[in-house]
């Protein structure tokens, strides 16, 4: 309990810091004088406390409703304030840029807002209000957009994997997969039934779900895993854990997920018999598992094993970079989630510093990953340039 209050306290100074900047930028930047003053940055500190306070009381309240508005409540706010931190940096960056059209276009804009009536005469510097002005007003046009991209946009990716000397029999099988799904403080099972609707529509001959499905524990959550019994595919559904499973109790939550009818896969495979091809499934636990149980450590090599031929290997593996170790062991496609493809500006592009495998499918020497930029998302209620997915996979004699 101490270790969670110190993280939270230190989430709150980070916090402030980031919302603080922004204010003192945008304060500014705007040329706000007197009592507004005051009331911005009385503003920012409910801000800023909203976070955590939202957090505790959305694990506190007992009533579902009352839960899901406290947590889309800081989320959201956190959400917009990480945007809008982005846009005051760019912004400073611009500022100091010595090309004309920067002031050209802070002029444009300036003028354009007195032309329809805003009180500006006491503006000096020009260019610090419109630039200010375009922040304030990006970060809220690019947040609803997020929003509503989070909550309405959820996309069928299809992606043929192009497979030389591959077995008549496992030329067209299809793989739905799902990946990073975080059923939790703002997904419930509504979104779930969407997302299984979805998935028998494609007709699948199997369904993955690569990690991430839970954000939370068992007792409070595993109702709304309900609508999973209603997948139907013709080889059944394969689940591998993510590290989010870990953060919530998974040794509670594999025997639930079991009783929905779906396959688990700890470091396992299992073979498929594909008329008169051999498919092999297999599944690693989340790439850091062993650093919070020791005997879910991944492990490939036992994942991929078996005496028997095979006609083609996938894996199943929460995280990109199993396939560093895996390709070694003779995997011909690993399918993966774990990036969100970033998620929202600016995550989508800085997930490219620590990721080599984003979102897509890659090849990785002998080799193929698709990495899928997730079917949820985490946090902040937020899509942006990394839409969600429902991925439909489909291997093709090359």
């Amino acid at each position: 309990m101490k270790t969670f209050f110190l993280f939270l306290s230190i989430l709150t100074s980070l916090l402030g810091l980031t919302y603080f900047y922004s204010g003192f930028r945008l304060v500014e930047g705007l040329a706000i004088r007197g009592a507004a003053v005051w009331v911005v940055w009385i503003g920012l500190a409910l801000a800023v406390v909203l976070v955590p306070v939202s957090y505790l009381l959305s694990k506190l309240s007992k009533r579902e409703k009352l839960q899901t508005f406290f947590a889309y409540l800081g989320l959201t706010n956190f959400g917009f304030f990480t945007i809008l931190f982005s846009f005051v940096l760019l912004m400073d960056f611009v500022s100091i840029l010595p090309f004309g059209f920067v002031s050209d276009y802070a002029n444009q804009l300036f003028g354009f807002l007195v032309h329809l009536g805003f009180p500006l005469d006491g503006v000096s510097e020009i260019k610090a209000f419109s630039l200010a002005f375009t922040s304030i007003l990006l970060s809220t046009g690019f947040s609803s957009l997020g929003f509503i991209n989070a909550h309405v946009r959820l996309t069928t990716k299809r992606v043929s994997v192009k497979v030389k000397d591959l077995h008549p029999d496992l030329d067209g099988f299809t793989i739905v997969q799902i990946s990073d799904v975080h059923i939790g403080p703002t997904i419930k099972g509504k979104f779930l039934e969407r997302v299984v609707r979805r998935i028998n529509f494609q007709n699948p001959d199997l369904v993955a779900i690569t990690g991430d499905l839970v954000d939370g524990p068992v007792s409070v959550l595993k109702k709304y895993l309900k609508p999973l019994q209603g997948i139907q595919s013709k080889f059944g559904t394969f689940y591998v854990t993510g590290n989010h499973e870990y953060y919530s109790g998974v040794l509670e939550w594999l025997p639930e997920i079991r009783s929905l009818g779906i396959s688990v896969l700890l470091n396992q495979n299992q073979k498929l018999k594909v008329n008169s091809s051999t498919l092999l499934v297999a599944g690693v636990t989340d790439l850091h598992a062993g650093r919070i149980l020791r005997n879910h450590q991944t492990n490939p090599r036992a994942a991929l094993e078996t005496n028997d031929p095979c006609d083609y290997k996938i894996l199943l593996a929460h995280q990109p970079n199993s396939i560093l170790e895996a390709e070694k062991f003779g995997v011909d496609l690993q399918l993966s989630g774990h990036t969100h493809g970033g998620q929202y500006f600016p995550g989508n592009i800085l997930i490219y510093l620590f990721q080599r495998f984003v979102a897509g499918l890659h090849t990785y020497k002998t080799s193929k990953i698709y990495v899928s930029r997730g079917t949820g998302y985490w946090g902040p209620p937020i899509r942006l340039g990394a839409p969600s997915e429902i991925s439909v996979i489909r291997l093709v004699r090359e």
